[in-house]
């Protein structure tokens, strides 16, 4: 299975940037663990202690906005990986 790219590899200033692909099936894999790392978060959001509360439920925000952005690239290699078929 090909691995895509998604977006160009150039930051604003013109310079080159690394450049990391991932095949399909390591979007899901990543976008699965994502998914256990928020259960686990979930359990320490409902804490008594106010400062475990805060620091969970900002993990819980960071983690499922990485999701979002794995979930766009799945869609996006998805897609690619269909029109090739």
């Amino acid at each position: 299975m090909k691995a895509y790219s998604v977006g160009n590899n150039k930051e604003d200033n013109g310079n080159y940037t690394a450049a990391y692909y991932f095949r399909y099936n390591e979007l899901t894999q990543i976008d699965y663990a994502l998914d256990e790392l928020i259960a686990y978060w979930n359990m320490w959001s409902e804490d008594d202690r106010p400062d475990v509360r805060k620091d969970a439920l900002e993990q819980i925000d960071i983690i499922s906005a990485l999701g979002q952005k794995i979930d766009c690239y799945r869609s996006y290699a998805l897609r690619l990986k269909e029109e090739e078929e």
